[in-house]
């Protein structure tokens, strides 16, 4: 299984385009898949230069609906007149930061595109070893697959919270360890990813709880996290937590 950060808001090269968003470009057994694809179309740019083929990938996932990871959609679908997106049920209903700005998908999305969506709030097996995995929060989800080093978990925000989520995915997967968690896990606040959302003290007890009591071997993360918090995490479990960027990959 090989991971690569299609984007994310840094780059590990100047010849890539970076932006406040996430997308991951995912091979597995032989197939490759989509998760999220930014805010523009800067994730697909990066593909051609990656050699990432979106052209003959076996399914796209959306994480949830905001549009840092959902606006790039109508670059791929545009592109890929086959591929069906899997989504929460009400992935396009309105979504707002502080009660006001809105952050969900773009109206071209909503009118154009809704019949690429295929939408469920079940776990769904997309393909052998490969899960779509609803947390609390009703319009996201995580990929979850299966290896031979444990359960791979992405999820983009987490914005139920990343040991809860974690927790919920043990339980629905007796017996099994998570290897990675790969993701932002929103600890940045409203002011950007250079600012701290929640308490010092809050960030060292997550990352303690996912490494020490949840089992979670390697945590790779960025985006929503912020350079704050992404800093107090690597101190707390510095053989545990690794960036991620625009351009960087992670094998399994």
């Amino acid at each position: 299984m090989k991971l690569t950060i299609l984007v994310e808001n840094d780059c590990t090269e100047r010849t890539l385009c970076s932006e406040h968003g996430l997308s991951l470009y995912l091979e597995y057994n032989n197939r490759c898949y989509l998760l999220d694809a930014g805010q523009s179309e800067k994730f697909f740019l990066n593909a051609r230069h990656l050699n990432c083929n979106l052209s003959t990938i076996d399914a796209a996932i959306l994480s949830h609906g905001h549009y840092d990871h959902a606006n790039g959609f109508s670059t791929l679908l545009d592109e890929n007149r086959s591929v069906k997106v899997y989504a929460r049920t009400t992935v396009f209903q309105d979504q707002y930061a502080d009660g006001t700005r809105y952050i969900g998908l773009s109206p071209i999305l909503r009118e154009c595109y809704t019949d690429r969506f295929d939408r469920s709030d079940e776990t769904r097996m997309i393909a052998p070893g490969l899960w779509l995995v609803p947390d609390a929060v009703d319009h996201e989800q995580s990929l979850v697959a299966e290896t031979e080093q444990g359960l791979v978990v992405m999820n983009s925000c987490c914005h139920a919270g990343g040991d809860v989520i974690v927790e919920d995915i043990l339980e629905r997967f007796p017996g099994q360890k998570v290897c990675a968690l790969v993701g932002g896990l929103h600890l940045m606040s409203s002011g950007g990813v250079s600012t701290l959302g929640v308490t010092p003290d809050e960030v060292r007890r997550l990352t303690l709880r996912l490494v020490q009591e949840l089992g979670v071997e390697r945590i790779y993360t960025g985006h929503c996290t912020g350079s704050p918090a992404f800093a107090l995490m690597q101190e707390t479990a510095p053989d545990h937590v690794f960036p991620i960027h625009t351009g960087s990959t992670i094998c399994f």
